[in-house]
C-alpha cells in the first residue's frame, strides 16, 4: 500500500525522499516529476540562480 507521502517518512536522506515521491505512484510519476521540476526552476529563478532565457533554452533542448 502505497504511502502517498514517503517524504514524510523519517530517516531518509534528501534524495531518497525525492526519488521515493516521484516514482511511488507509476501512474502519477510523470506528473509529479514535471511538477517537482516547475516548483524547483521557480525557485531557483526567483532567487536569482537562473534566469527565464535560460530556462527556456533548456526547455529548447528538451523539445528538440
Amino acid at each position: 500500500m502505497p504511502t502517498q507521502n514517503p517524504h514524510h517518512i523519517v530517516g531518509l536522506c534528501t534524495s531518497s525522499k525525492v526519488y521515493n515521491t516521484l516514482t511511488e505512484l507509476k501512474q502519477l510519476e510523470g506528473h509529479r516529476t514535471a511538477k517537482f521540476l516547475s516548483l524547483l526552476t521557480q525557485n531557483l529563478v526567483r532567487k536569482g540562480l537562473l534566469n527565464e532565457r535560460e530556462v527556456v533554452h533548456m526547455l529548447d533542448q528538451v523539445v528538440d
